[in-house]
């Protein structure tokens, strides 16, 4: 079976459900990497290592959403050079946004680890919890380069319209996830340092699983594998025209959200705990709004590579207004059910202090989600 979508023919709303929903799933399935820590975490080590790990999550987001937004570049290119039939240009361009990504992978792992300290003092992490927030982040750094990794080369995949196989490599990684936390934090007592390693363990297997795939794409490899390592120049440019304002744009949330952590973090560790719990119950907005974005970008840009401008209209408003409904529908469960779901994330012993915070901050900030999946929508589609 033929495990790319040609998102240039057939049902605008069924293509875009049969691409978009596994790219929900597998977002869905990766954010259970830090929700599983979360849970995991907050039921062995209790509000303190849930805190430790809250306090610094925001850090984390900066280099993989620079790199998603280089991702998002080369994977406009890629979708536009297939939808035009275009093969000697998408071999060059996947090889070279594969060498790309391994680099700056490994150069943002090397940062990440030095500069940890710093960082902690950057975001105020409260003393109390400073030594295990310094173990936890200093061992995901060292692992990031993995994470980045994993984003570009499951970006590839996108571009050719295979959004299902990214996410069975992530049921299988989000597996050994839960396995190694349990075995880490709950049996061999590791606490926030045994979250992290399985964190980093279960996304290296996920790279490995789709390096892969990618390499037995010789279809379109003449011979070679699609994983060459390889510059080329031209695509190297346009690559970097393309992605580096959308990687900028990407940074722009997580140095929001971490002036406004660094403000919780001054609060407590109850605050902290709260505001943690808060963003892993809106996890399923983000995912939803989120993957909407990329999704419009491929289908644009196959779409404008085939010539199509009419159905690039057709697509974008249909796309966004499935986003809009089902936000909606996530932000109303929210409102009305924040302080049994935050309580999900604490032993009993500490939800009198801190599921009401849960429930505050929830009813402030539910009724505007849907305003992002708007701006998400319009924005994936503006990229293609």
């Amino acid at each position: 079976m033929n495990k790319e979508l040609d998102l240039t023919r057939g049902s605008i709303p069924k293509v875009l459900t049969a691409f978009i929903v596994p790219m929900i799933l597998g977002s869905l399935i990766q954010q259970l990497y830090t929700t599983a820590d979360a849970v995991i975490v907050g039921q062995f080590a209790g509000k303190v290592g849930l805190a430790a790990i809250d306090s610094v999550h925001t850090l984390f987001k900066f280099p993989i959403n620079f790199m998603n937004g280089l991702a998002a570049g080369a994977t406009i290119l890629i979708s536009g050079y297939y939808g035009a039939k275009d093969e000697k240009s998408l071999r060059c361009c996947v090889r070279t946004a594969g060498t790309l990504a391994l680099i700056l992978g490994v150069l943002c792992a090397v940062a990440g680890v030095i500069f940890t300290p710093q960082l902690l003092n950057i975001m105020a992490v409260p003393q109390d919890i400073y030594p295990q927030t310094l173990a936890y982040t200093r061992i995901y750094f060292g692992g990031i380069w993995a994470m980045v990794l994993y984003n570009m080369m499951a970006g590839i995949l996108r571009a050719f319209g295979d959004s299902r196989r990214p996410l069975y490599v992530l049921i299988l990684s989000s597996i050994l996830n839960i396995v190694g936390d349990f075995l880490l934090v709950g049996a061999f007592r590791l606490g926030v340092q045994g979250a992290a390693i399985a964190t980093v363990a279960a996304q290296i297997v996920s790279v490995l699983c789709v390096a892969g795939m990618i390499r037995k794409m010789e279809h379109i490899s003449e011979g070679k594998s699609m994983l060459h390592v390889h510059f080329c120049g031209e695509h190297m440019s346009a690559m970097v025209k393309t992605g580096i304002p959308l990687a900028l744009q990407s940074i722009l949330f997580p140095i929001a959200n971490s002036i406004v952590q660094a403000s919780v973090n001054g609060m407590g560790t109850d605050s902290i705990a709260a505001w943690g719990i808060c963003d892993k119950m809106n996890l399923l907005i983000w995912l939803i709004a989120d993957a909407m974005s990329p999704a419009l970008t491929t289908y644009t840009a196959q779409n404008l590579g085939a010539n199509q401008p009419g159905r690039v209209k057709k697509g974008v408003l249909l796309g966004t207004g499935m986003s809009v409904g089902a936000v909606a529908l996530v932000s109303l469960v929210l409102y009305l059910g924040a302080g049994i779901i935050g309580g999900w994330f604490v032993p009993g012993a500490d939800r009198a202090s801190v599921i009401p915070l849960v429930v505050r901050y929830t009813h402030m900030m539910a009724p505007f989600f849907v305003f992002s999946a708007v701006a998400e929508a319009f924005t994936g589609a503006c990229c293609g």
